[in-house]
């Protein structure tokens, strides 16, 4: 039974600290600084930029050139770039040069290498 005591006290504890509660007013003059910050006219470079990108013409016309220009870069074929050819040094490569340059190349287990 004591503790449903304690409980009863704690519960008007509770009720009897919301007895002096008062409603919520906000600042004054509140309302007039939220509607003359609305309505200022200076506007900042970002809040311009912001405005012009958001834009549906804009928005879709830079991811149209974005799109274009990957597509070029994908699609150009250079005709000036030929395919590459063995070079006189390549074709001349000995046998040993060439485990060195595989194994250089490919793995870098020296063990097996034969000198």
């Amino acid at each position: 039974m004591n503790k449903r005591s304690d409980i009863e006290n704690k519960v008007n504890q509770a009720l009897q600290s919301l007895d002096g509660i008062q409603r919520a007013e906000p600042v004054p003059f509140l309302y007039t600084r939220v509607k003359a910050r609305w309505e200022r006219e200076q506007h900042n470079i970002w809040e311009t930029a912001g405005s012009m990108l958001a834009r549906p013409a804009i928005a879709f016309a830079g991811l149209f050139l974005i799109l274009a220009a990957n597509a070029y870069i994908l699609f150009e074929k250079d005709s000036s770039v030929q395919p590459s050819q063995p070079s006189a040094y390549s074709a001349q490569l000995t046998e040993e040069e060439y485990v060195l340059t595989a194994a250089n190349n490919t793995s870098y287990d020296y063990e097996n290498i034969e000198p």
